[in-house]
């Protein structure tokens, strides 16, 4: 957990507080607190067409939108399932104990000015009063439910009433409200902006949106996750629903994770670790808000794809020749359709010229039937997605009628044959909302972009192969410790080795000693030999000048000590205390594996190319843990040094067995430490070709001295 919500009350009131989201999710009634903002709340629920009572609060005022004010909460008729609170931030917590007192359902804090500018008590002060009453915000716009006509929301906005559709749980308030501006027929069911997320973060709102058989997707908008541990069950439950959840996360840069602190007051994980938790979740990540949009659209629209099998249907070759080479690369396969002569009989082509990507050509342009004869032979194979690429021209400039006619046959063959289709536009501009209308009515999905429709399409067939994969998994319950009190320490390379090989990782052969024990130590090792100055003040080693490389007897093992001695001493290291180890000859590759603590996910497993380039490279990947075998290994196949492993160009291949066994023992030696690892590095680990093994060269270990005493568990030893 990265920050954890203000919440003193137990289970019990953990789940009034559920239900009262509940209630305002879906309310009866609504006060409306403030002056200007409650009005324009008002003036959006008018508009939406919330047919619910309306009770506006304000002691200034006499009535606002025709509807007589309430001089305080205190004189509500009862406890509202929802309010509206539109005053200065100052004045917001005792309202919020007004709402708390009157047993009102919810409420959304508009005002700003709390843990975003720095002010964590007038925050914490919110909380507490809130009770529990079910807080949204502080510094947020609110919710909109386009199902049920609510419009929780003090401005202007694009929702429209809906019948079902998908759900926008977005951190940003400004980037939901544009999300409702779209003109894509994008079916949106609730945008809810959870601002700070002082009570309730998105996790909650997951839960309790999975309540509404009504919605068929859920997208998400992060800044920063502050309660992993309920977001990943939340994540899972919607998963064995068959809900998906698609995410956008920002601040992957560091001037994006400085935006998203001073934004929401979260703290932001590394960008590479959500990728590893929306994977291990069966999240997809989109990276735009029109591929967010487009996809969720997919999901709630023709759902998600049982596969990766597609068929394209286009009128120009070009035009299929690109979807062709997109398709391919994006990992949609088009498989040869079945129904040649058919096709071609119907379409008025030669045999020759079926094929997937079909290019149709234009001879039935504009006789719908016969298009429809077409698109039904072509729909009557087996395929997870058929897509129709069209474009129409702009209004006034042609006429519309052989597009329409073209789209009108699709539709009618899709009506045949209940195939899953799309309609997909090259052009996000090209298809009018008339053409948009007509897909919806069908329950065809009209993608606009090429770009975003093709990964709505990959998307929605990832979703449903990885839900597969994980849902024959136990669900994921990380050690989700991430913030850990007390100064850190590291351990020697020694140290380091040797509580790591206690789980099961390799290291050379080797002994630790002093000066005067240096040639006996070499005597009873095998030459060539490594040496190495060891120490907690030694990190880099190399740069230090603390390790000397292929010695070859007890002459250059003893003058690269006095040598490395004198170094040392120059630059303040004066540790007598050296690491003598036989030299690891023949290795195929190096991996550099570490562990690092996530704000948001605590410990995690990073693997990657290793030795002296691991910072140039930057070839990496990063694993929750705990992580299985199978997981290791993909996750090293990936990577350049795959190839290697695997014996690039006829070379000797690496033993990947034992690459992945020594990944896995850092693994377990990180989660049985998971409260007290700050980070853990072994670099390199030394691949040997296949049947023999890695080896760890160099590892370092730094922990939390939480007692101030710098001891390891009892199962490990004194440090």
């Amino acid at each position: 957990m990265v920050m954890e919500a203000v919440d003193a009350s137990g289970g019990e009131h953990a789940e009034l507080r559920r239900r009262n989201l509940g209630r305002m999710l879906r309310p009866r009634q609504i006060a409306v607190i403030g002056g200007a903002a409650a009005v324009e709340t008002i003036r959006q629920l008018d508009h939406i067409g919330f047919t619910g009572a309306i009770w506006p609060v304000n002691p200034r005022r006499e009535a606002m939108e025709g509807r007589a004010c309430y001089a305080s909460v205190a004189d509500l008729p009862e406890g509202p399932d929802a309010a509206v609170v539109a005053v200065p931030a100052r004045h917001c917590p005792d309202v919020f104990a007004a709402l708390n007192a009157r047993g009102a359902g919810g409420g959304i804090c508009f005002a700003a000015g709390f843990a975003e500018d720095g002010i964590a008590d007038l925050e914490q002060r919110l909380v507490e009063a809130a009770g529990d009453v079910a807080l949204v915000g502080p510094n947020c716009h609110g919710i909109i439910n386009c199902l049920d006509r609510v419009a929780l929301w003090p401005d202007d906005h694009g929702g429209d009433p809906a019948e079902s559709g998908f759900a926008l749980i977005s951190q940003s308030g400004n980037v939901a409200l544009s999300a409702t501006f779209q003109q894509r027929s994008a079916p949106f069911g609730y945008v809810i902006g959870t601002g700070n997320q002082a009570q309730l973060g998105i996790e909650d709102f997951i839960d309790a949106l999975l309540d509404d058989p009504r919605i068929h997707a859920i997208g998400l908008f992060v800044e920063g996750l502050r309660d992993v541990d309920h977001f990943a069950r939340a994540a899972r439950r919607a998963l064995e629903a068959g809900i998906p959840i698609v995410a956008i996360k920002v601040g992957a840069s560091a001037e994006g994770a400085r935006a998203s602190q001073s934004h929401t007051a979260a703290l932001t994980g590394s960008d590479s670790v959500y990728d590893a938790l929306f994977d291990r979740l069966g999240i997809r990540r989109a990276e735009s808000l029109t591929e967010l949009i487009e996809t969720l659209k997919l999901f709630s629209v023709t759902g998600p794809l049982q596969g990766n099998e597609v068929v394209s249907l286009s009128c120009s070759g070009g035009e299929a020749a690109i979807m062709g080479d997109r398709l391919s690369a994006a990992g949609l396969a088009c498989p040869p359709p079945k129904p040649i002569q058919r096709i071609a009989e119907a379409f008025r082509i030669q045999p020759a010229s079926v094929g997937n990507p079909l290019d149709y050509n234009t001879r039935t342009w504009g006789d719908t039937e016969a298009t429809a004869a077409g698109f039904e032979a072509a729909l009557a194979d087996d395929y997870d997605a058929a897509i129709l690429v069209l474009d129409f021209p702009p209004p006034g400039r042609a006429r519309p009628d052989n597009w329409r006619s073209a789209l009108d046959g699709f539709l009618r063959a899709q009506a045949r044959t209940g195939a899953p289709a799309t309609v997909l536009s090259t052009l996000p501009e090209a298809l009018p909302a008339a053409a948009r209308d007509a897909c919806l009515a069908s329950g065809v999905t009209p993608l606009q972009g090429l770009s975003e429709g093709i990964r709505a399409l990959v998307h929605a067939a990832q979703w449903t192969q990885r839900r597969a994969t994980l849902l024959a998994q136990p669900a994921w319950e990380g050690p989700f410790l991430a913030a850990l009190p007390g100064a850190t320490y590291a351990l020697d390379e020694a140290e380091s080795k040797q509580r790591i090989a206690g789980y099961g990782l390799s290291i050379p052969a080797g002994t630790t000693t002093d000066r005067a024990g240096l040639a006996d130590a070499g005597a009873s090792l095998e030459y060539p030999l490594v040496l190495k100055a060891i120490g907690r003040d030694i990190g880099h080693k190399t740069e230090l000048g603390a390790v000397a490389l292929g010695l070859a007897d007890a002459d250059e093992l003893l003058a690269a000590a006095d040598t490395m001695a004198t170094r040392l001493r120059e630059v303040g290291h004066g540790d007598d205390r050296w690491l003598v180890e036989q030299v690891v000859p023949d290795a195929v590759t190096e991996l550099i594996v570490g562990v690092v603590r996530d704000p948001a996910c605590g410990p995690v497993l990073v693997i990657g190319s290793g030795g002296i380039l691991a910072e140039l490279v930057h070839d990496t990947r990063t694993l929750l843990l705990p992580a299985d075998h199978d997981a290791i290994r993909r996750a090293i196949e990936s990577l350049s040094v795959g190839r290697i492993l695997a014996g690039y160009r006829g070379r000797v291949g690496g033993d990947l067995d034992a690459a992945v066994e020594a990944c896995a023992a850092i693994g377990r030696f990180a989660l049985a430490h998971a409260d007290r690892i700050a980070e853990l590095d072994v670099n390199p680990l030394l691949v040997r070709p296949r049947g023999l093994g890695a080896v760890a060269a160099d590892a370092l270990v730094r922990l939390v001295d939480t007692t101030g005493a710098e001891t390891l568990d009892p199962d490990i030893g004194s440090v």
